[in-house]
């Protein structure tokens, strides 16, 4: 998928999430380039990555080509640990678009740097499915 192509939606959930003034840096490869440019970054596949520094100033940095093999893993990981808290309802087929999809990860990511998430994947979970419930993505 080129998140890329995705562009607007994008700016329109920062603005959503009062990040306007953080601008995306669109790039071959997330991990890479926190390494050259001194982030830490240990998921070598990490399609997006916010980077909150208020010295050298906030960025998120996003894949520009993502393969499907990567977006189907991760949704199926948050799959696997949506259905350890309910098994009627199936988060993954919520995903049926590329804009929820893109939705999803960048609002995974941003919930990555709430501290009452407390680096637990399943509360990143829930926060970006709340935040896409009241955005209006599930009535589509």
């Amino acid at each position: 998928m080129n998140l890329r192509d995705h562009e607007g939606d994008i700016k329109d959930l920062l603005k959503d999430l009062i990040l306007f003034i953080v601008e995306p840096v669109y790039v071959d490869n997330v991990a890479r380039w926190c390494e050259e440019n001194g982030y830490e970054e240990p998921d070598k596949e990490n399609p997006i990555k916010l980077i909150v520094d208020e010295e050298r100033g906030s960025k998120l940095v996003i894949s520009e080509q993502v393969p499907d093999s990567v977006i189907d893993d991760r949704i199926k990981e948050m799959g696997v640990r949506a259905s350890l808290q309910d098994v009627a309802t199936d988060r993954e087929a919520m995903l049926n678009s590329e804009k929820k999809k893109v939705a999803y990860l960048l609002l995974h990511e941003y919930a990555s740097n709430l501290p009452e998430n407390e680096e637990d994947e399943l509360l990143m979970d829930n926060w970006a499915f709340d935040k896409m419930k009241t955005q209006g993505y599930f009535k589509e």
